[in-house]
């Protein structure tokens, strides 16, 4: 028996040796039996380093924070049955984020399946199209060379050229644990990939040009980080063509900049803004319904829309070019007349009245989620990790926050825009980058309480806005009903104190905008996760963004 229990070892060394020599260097294990050899094989391999979460729920967004903050494939490993429903989550935000992670399942051999073996059920392709590629191993084999060249496909199939997750499920037959447990060397060898940049052709080039020609454009670009590179090529093709740039706020491009071009309140800006004759859209479909609408106005213009990957963001229909290249290598190569003062003017000249209603709007001490939004994007260090939670959060943080001096790192999970994980994706950020930050609503906390449990060992700050509910709903038709509280703003009764000393953690309440920074800065000098809990007042918080949008659509055209 003790065969069976080494074979099913050097199975999962073979395989985890692999991943590793592919390029995975991390890998977050919730524990459970029939996953032991792949547990162990993570534990004990010189070049993964293993976080241990015993949420599969929680373990599939921190999973999916490690690898968006270090843009690199992790690893996920939990036993058979429901456990391994609870990654679906993370895994339906890892495919439409496009951020890689492979899935090892462990699961029982064929003869347990449909005989009612217990923890067992059919898992072969359970996440169904929202993974990359699915693979059906077979029980431990002695022959196990091979799982180093399958190793390096799954981990080049998760990452690209649309990465995303990749499902392995591996079968294991008892017993489970080797005694003694074999010491095997990390001795796989895999071909490397090398990372190509998706230049434009020459004759894609001289066809933008003339689209360029036709008349004064506009760069939209939606949420997705396309790196330092392509933030720094866009603006200055920008202010070569002298267009404005409508950027959302997760885009990077809003935070250390002080190009004009930028616009620094675009959600408002694109309420009245003018039909351009061309625009050019990177990044991802825009979050802002307002820049979406405009772009479903602008009929008349050319748009191009920009990805180096395959996927096509373009819900409003109104592409007319679609094109796949790198963006900083377009942009770099983009060049034309450029537009006249005015036209950059009539933008730009929108956007300044909406920066002093912004500023005179979070004026006060009195917290809500713009003057929390802005003051914390104006106030964090430069590189600090921000992580904003969706969906009030982000949005406040689109509206009111501006352009700011000092670069930040911002990441949101805006693939599917759900409020479940948003804790623990930024306890995997914080762990992969260092002190962070996340702003979560306070329903945001409750979906994700189980995160807390990552919190003694992860140098994450969680800013609470408590709304007193689903705070989004207050800015959608469905506050006129009369079942309004009862069916969408579902206002909870939790202490977050209580919560956070239940899991050995700090928790300081800040009924100022002031001493919100104040907690926020010492926060960050701790190791550990510490809440910082901010009410708002519904009203007064809604009174404040009704004001400023009716002064956006004031705005001229």
């Amino acid at each position: 028996m003790n065969d069976i229990a080494a074979r099913n070892y050097r199975w999962a060394w073979a395989l985890l040796d692999g991943l590793a020599a592919a390029g995975a260097r991390r890998a977050v294990v919730s524990p459970g039996s029939r996953s032991t050899p792949l547990t162990l094989a993570a534990l004990r391999h010189p070049h993964l380093t293993v976080q241990v979460c015993i949420d599969e729920r929680a373990a599939g967004f921190f999973a999916l924070g490690l690898a968006r903050a270090e843009a690199a494939p992790v690893i996920l490993i939990a036993t058979s049955g429901s456990a391994i429903a609870n990654w679906l989550p993370a895994v339906v935000e890892a495919d439409m984020g496009c951020v890689p992670l492979i899935l090892l399942s462990a699961d029982r051999p064929p003869e347990l399946q449909d005989c009612g073996a217990n923890q067992t059920m059919d898992q072969n392709g359970l996440f169904g199209r929202h993974v990359r590629a699915f693979h059906a191993l077979p029980p431990a084999e002695d022959d196990s060379a091979w799982l180093a060249a399958f190793a390096a496909r799954v981990v080049a199939q998760a990452c690209g050229p649309l990465p995303g997750p990749v499902h392995c499920n591996v079968p294991l037959r008892e017993p489970l644990v080797p005694d003694p447990v074999p010491a095997l060397p990390a001795t796989a060898r895999v071909p490397q990939a090398l990372r190509t940049v998706m230049q434009p052709a020459a004759e894609t080039l001289a066809a933008l040009q003339q689209i360029i020609a036709r008349g004064p454009g506009v760069i939209v670009c939606g949420p997705q980080d396309l790196g330092a590179p392509a933030r720094a090529a866009i603006i200055a093709c920008a202010q070569r063509l002298n267009v404005p740039v409508f950027a959302d706020v997760l885009s990077g491009l809003r935070c250390g900049t002080e190009a004009a071009q930028v616009l620094q309140h675009p959600d408002s800006v694109a309420r009245n803004a003018p039909a351009p004759a061309w625009l050019l859209r990177l990044g991802g479909a825009p979050v802002s319904r307002a820049v979406n609408d405009w772009l479903a106005r602008c009929t008349q213009a050319a748009q191009v829309v920009v990805s180096a990957q395959p996927r096509l963001a373009d819900p409003v229909a109104t592409a007319t070019h679609v094109l796949h290249a790198d963006a900083a290598a377009l942009c770099h190569a983009l060049n034309g007349k450029p537009a006249t003062e005015d036209w950059l003017q009539r933008f730009t000249a929108g956007d300044a009245v909406m920066r002093s209603a912004a500023v005179t709007a979070c004026a006060g001490e009195q917290p809500f989620e713009g003057a929390v939004l802005r003051a914390l994007l104006h106030g964090l260090p430069a590189q600090t990790p921000l992580l904003l939670g969706n969906s009030l959060s982000v949005r406040a943080a689109d509206w009111f926050a501006g352009v700011t001096a000092a670069p930040l790192r911002l990441f949101g999970n805006r693939g599917v825009s759900g409020i479940d994980g948003n804790i623990a994706t930024a306890c995997g950020i914080a762990a992969a980058l260092g002190p962070a930050v996340a702003v979560v609503g306070d329903l945001a906390f409750l979906h994700d309480l189980n995160a807390l449990a990552l919190g003694r060992h992860c140098p994450l700050t969680v800013v609470l806005l408590d709304n007193g509910g689903g705070g989004i709903f207050e800015h959608l038709p469905q506050a006129t009903l009369p079942e309004f509280e009862q069916g969408w703003l579902t206002p909870q009764n939790i202490d977050p104190a209580q919560a956070a000393q239940a899991f050995g953690l700090g928790c300081t309440r800040a009924d100022s905008v002031t001493a919100m920074l104040d907690a926020i800065r010492s926060a960050l000098q701790s190791p550990h996760m510490h809440l910082v809990h901010i009410p708002i007042e519904r009203a007064h918080s809604l009174a404040h963004i009704r004001n400023f949008h009716t002064q956006a659509r004031s705005l001229p055209a």
